[in-house]
């Protein structure tokens, strides 16, 4: 069963006006909350921050049950389960 990350965008709709940005190759974009595996290091984590919140270009995650911050290139992720 699909975890709950308390972001409070469960009831959020996933198409039309709010659905997350896709890439120009029509790719859904890792969001906040985002369960994703980074394919660089075979490690998975919860998106916490995105490139846009600290000027940089990596996404930041941190393992589901807590612990150190890693981040990644958008290149190497692959969201395995949306935002709940």
């Amino acid at each position: 069963m699909p975890r709950s990350y308390g972001h409070g965008m469960a009831d959020l709709p996933k198409s039309g006006p709010s659905a997350p940005p896709s890439d120009p190759s029509g790719t859904r974009r890792p969001q906040r909350g985002d369960l994703a595996t980074d394919t660089s290091t075979g490690r998975t984590g919860v998106i916490v921050s995105l490139p846009e919140d600290s000027g940089t270009q990596v996404f930041h995650l941190r393992p589901e049950g807590g612990g150190p911050d890693w981040s990644a290139h958008a290149e190497s992720l692959l969201v395995t389960s949306d935002s709940r």
